[in-house]
């Protein structure tokens, strides 16, 4: 009986870190999505300020489009550690459907 309690208690405990495990991947995936989305804003943003020639603008934007291209790839390296299998074209086609269909309401 006492083993049987056991192994019921380590189920339990294996079950637990699974599910929580999931929670922070789908948190993580979400994160993913968030900064590629915001990538993709400021790229055009400083493609649009060099064709305005705010050059110092457009520099400063493209510094940042570099840090979220280093974020997003941490981001994927990460998910891919915890299973994921193609994190970041999976984020990239779930950002461009959801920006359809803002788009789409508008």
């Amino acid at each position: 009986m006492k083993k049987f309690i056991g192994l019921l208690l380590l189920a339990a405990a294996f079950g637990n870190a699974a599910s929580a495990q999931t929670k922070d991947v789908k948190r993580d995936k979400v994160v993913l999505k968030k900064t590629i989305e915001d990538k993709k804003e400021d790229k055009h943003e400083a493609g649009k300020d060099l064709a305005h020639l705010k050059v110092k603008h457009a520099i400063k934007k493209r510094k940042e489009v570099r840090r979220h291209r280093r974020s997003i790839h941490k981001q994927a390296k990460h998910l891919k550690k915890h299973g994921v299998a193609r994190p970041r074209i999976e984020a990239q086609h779930e950002a461009k459907v959801d920006k359809d269909k803002k788009n789409k309401k508008d």
